[in-house]
């Protein structure tokens, strides 16, 4: 096998590193991220590009943040393991990583598609897929947002190419069911089972509409025109661009990424454990 580890750059995710290291090499050849590599000083010059490894499996260290920053680089299956923070889209803690060396050897898991959207950008007839190449696909969500504080951004929203609504306010945010857990979910959308094939469209705290947030079907084309103000355009907390008026938009289904577990997501237990039974995060 080979595999690749991607830490959380602090000391915790480096600490962990080091300890699955010694774990796999017992049946695999490891490869880790340049950052990973740097920082942890005996394998500095060794790291590889996540967007070039082309091995078995990739596993994030860290949390939620670590799998969205691994995540729109990979090109094969990752494996998200939570070290700290709520990890809600983690498939195990780094405990049950551990415990579970021996079905990873044997590759006794199962690679679960989880969706993602990607946004295109019109301009004078011409198609600009900026999502393909400096701009990841998004796993949670994508965002338009007032780029000034003071001022309302003007969105113009059609889906399927039904007549378009438009509302004023923060701005716009379209996510994945997984990412309806996260952003989404603190601006007032709903949480989508994870076996929906759907997106979430939520206004950002829109001024003076009738617009409430909106699930539809994934194979529905939403297109997006920014009428007044400037524009952050934000791909799960970590890319993105800024653009002014009346720059159009479409935001799809894209690919899906490859997911590892090695047992059933139970998605209901784990939504109750996190968010309901448990306090803050340290």
């Amino acid at each position: 096998m080979r595999i690749l580890i991607s830490a959380k750059q602090n000391a915790v995710g480096l600490r962990a590193a080091k300890r699955l290291h010694k774990e796999l090499v017992k049946f695999s050849d490891v490869e880790f991220d340049p950052s990973t590599a740097k920082k942890l000083k005996k394998f500095r010059g060794r790291g590889t590009a996540i967007k070039k490894f082309d091995g078995d499996l990739i596993i994030s260290l860290g949390g939620d943040g670590t799998f969205l920053w691994t995540g729109y680089q990979a090109r094969v299956p990752i494996l998200p393991v939570r070290l700290e923070g709520y990890g809600f889209l983690c498939s195990v803690n780094f405990k049950e990583l551990i415990k579970n060396m021996e079905m990873l050897q044997k590759k006794n898991y199962r690679i679960i598609p989880q969706m993602r959207l990607q946004c295109t950008k019109s301009r004078k007839g011409i198609i600009d897929r900026i999502f393909r190449g400096t701009y990841p696909l998004s796993i949670n969500e994508i965002a338009f947002a007032r780029k000034r504080p003071s001022k309302i951004l003007d969105i113009e929203m059609s889906i399927a190419g039904c007549p378009p609504m438009r509302f004023a306010g923060d701005g716009v945010m379209f996510a994945t069911p997984a990412g309806s857990t996260a952003y989404s979910a603190s601006a007032g959308g709903a949480v989508l089972d994870p076996h929906l094939d759907a997106v979430i469209i939520v206004p950002l705290y829109p001024f003076n509409s009738k617009v409430k947030p909106i699930v539809v079907p994934a194979n529905k084309k939403i297109h997006i025109t920014v009428k007044s103000g400037d524009c952050a355009l934000i791909v799960d907390g970590h890319s993105g661009d800024y653009f002014k008026a009346d720059s159009e938009f479409v935001v799809e289904k894209a690919e899906p990424i490859k997911v590892v577990h090695f047992g059933e997501n139970r998605f209901y237990d784990k939504f109750k454990k996190v968010f309901i039974d448990s306090e803050m995060p340290e």
